[in-house]
């Protein structure tokens, strides 16, 4: 019986493409780096800059630091993030979970400030016990990383009991890497195909899907 909903931020609960693409494209720019197609950049929407910056952009170790540094500049500091908005569908779902009585965390591999950030100016932070994100110096990094500090702020809450919601591979991997089910969205910055790969338990189109899924199971 799931009690606990764990949501992914990007491309699950929020499209913040805009913002993160224009930030990569500023990071890329100051370092000296051809900006790549739009569905490279769409790619980065979602995981760890550890794992986009070197495989998907090709940024140099050398760079790294700095061009995070850079993004984050634009996303944070100038504001870039809130070039985003709550998906159609999402707050209903999120409403409905609450008053079912499901306790719901964010886990997200967005640091943890700027999701907190970011869901407070669209209004939405409400709906959730907490607000679980990386760090800014990568210690907490992974998806299976913030599904731990998630269990660690709730140590109440059984796995079999604790679902993940997601739209990328990653989510999928790192529910599956601590034991816990992911159900699959594809309204978000994945594809169906990795999902499945990944391990997902079921892949859904439209948040109401969601509330079905849950209440049934």
């Amino acid at each position: 019986m799931i009690k606990n909903v764990y949501f992914d931020l990007d491309g699950t609960l929020v499209d913040s493409a805009p913002g993160i693409i224009e930030g990569l494209k500023v990071a890329l720019t100051k370092y000296g780096y051809d900006i790549p197609d739009f569905v490279t950049l769409r790619k980065c929407v979602g995981p760890p800059f550890t794992y986009s910056f070197p495989k998907l952009l090709h940024i140099k170790d050398e760079d790294f630091d700095g061009a995070v540094a850079a993004y984050r500049q634009y996303y944070d500091k100038e504001n870039g993030m809130f070039n985003a908005k709550v998906y159609a569908g999402i707050e209903e779902l999120l409403d409905a979970l609450n008053k079912r009585g499901y306790c719901l965390f964010v886990c997200t591999s967005k640091p943890e400030p700027t999701a907190r950030k970011l869901l407070a100016k669209l209004g939405i932070d409400h709906y959730f016990t907490d607000i679980c994100g990386a760090t800014l110096d990568a210690s907490i990094d992974t998806k299976a990383e913030v599904i731990d500090l998630c269990f660690s702020r709730a140590p109440w809450h059984k796995k079999e009991e604790t679902v993940l919601v997601g739209d990328t591979k990653f989510d999928a991997e790192g529910a599956a890497q601590r034991g816990i089910d992911c159900i699959g969205v594809s309204w978000g910055f994945g594809s169906k195909w990795d999902l499945e790969d990944a391990g997902a338990v079921t892949i859904l189109d439209y948040p109401n899907e969601v509330l079905e899924y849950i209440e049934s199971n």
